[in-house]
This record gives structure tokens, C-alpha cells and sequence, in this order.
């Protein structure tokens, strides 16, 4: 189940639906994966899924829709079950230029959350 804790009210109806859809994705590759018999945890250098891993839970996922806008996604995984999820947004940054300026947001979240 995929659950905001992010307050998304700041971001337009495009960005909301880029957000939507780009978890929905996530999803999808995980489900894929996770029906091969490799659970989440055991997920290792597939940077479609886990494009920055923060901390023991956090990760950012990098989705480019079909207009190249760009977003990335802070996303927490908690297994629920061995067959049952959550995926947890918790912040989104629409990129607008490159490089990983979006990180360092990222980073200071996942610390004070965590404390």
C-alpha cells in the first residue's frame, strides 16, 4: 500500500499525478522482483528502485516522465508481512536543474526523523 506522510497540498495537480504515478511504478517493480523470490531487502545495485539509500530504511526514487520532467522521491519501505508492504512518501523534489542539490533536503529529513 503506498501511504503519503508528505503534506502534498504544495505541489500542482501535474506534480501530484507525475507523484502518483511514479509510485505506482515503484510498486510495480518491487511486486516484480519480490515474485521472483528476492525480497525488498535483499534488493541490491538496481538504482531504478533504490537510487540513494538513506539511513537504514530511507531510499529516493528517480522517476523521468515521458515530458523529461524529472522528480525524486523519498520513500521509506516497512514490511508489514512476507508478503505485505507499505511504501511510505515522505518528501518529493521536482528537479529543475541537475546535480543532487535535492540530497542534502533529503538527508536532514531522514536525521531528524529518525532521532
Amino acid at each position: 500500500m503506498i501511504k503519503y506522510i508528505m503534506d502534498n497540498k504544495k505541489l500542482d495537480n501535474k506534480e501530484k499525478e507525475l507523484v502518483d504515478r511514479a509510485l505506482n511504478k515503484l510498486d510495480k517493480q518491487i511486486r516484480i522482483i519480490e515474485s521472483t523470490g528476492t525480497p525488498f531487502e535483499k534488493i541490491f545495485n538496481n538504482d531504478s528502485i533504490k537510487y540513494d539509500v538513506l539511513g537504514k530504511s530511507f531510499y529516493t526514487y528517480k522517476f523521468i516522465a515521458e515530458n523529461s520532467s524529472q522528480i525524486r522521491i523519498l520513500y521509506r519501505f516497512v514490511r508489514k508481512d512476507q508478503n505485505d508492504y507499505d511504501i511510505e512518501c515522505h518528501k518529493v523534489e521536482v528537479k529543475r536543474r541537475s546535480g543532487k542539490e535535492y540530497i542534502k533536503k533529503f538527508e536532514e529529513y531522514v536525521k531528524a526523523y529518525t532521532e
